[in-house]
């Protein structure tokens, strides 16, 4: 690759020639480094969004279980309850 920016640049000068290769090395190094934060970024998200999914089945679960294993009289008392508020 530094031959080939050796070549594009030769006309400019050695000196033009060396900065342009650090110039575009470093353009690319963040570019890199940009694209390898977003795609972290991305599958951190997609880790949580699975997590907050975990959380709101095990909770439905849990709800589910109080209601199937709650008496008549407990059940009436949550509904009035939650009606009033």
């Amino acid at each position: 690759m530094i031959s080939i920016l050796t070549a594009i640049f030769s006309g400019i000068g050695r000196k033009a020639t060396l900065l342009g290769a650090i110039v575009i090395a470093i353009g690319a190094a963040i570019w890199i480094a940009f694209r390898r934060g977003r795609l972290e970024a991305e599958a951190e998200f997609l880790v949580r969004r699975a997590d907050a999914r975990i959380r709101s089945l095990q909770t439905a679960k849990e709800v589910s279980h109080e209601v199937q294993t709650a008496d008549r009289a407990d059940l009436e008392r949550r509904l009035d309850r939650w009606m009033r508020d």
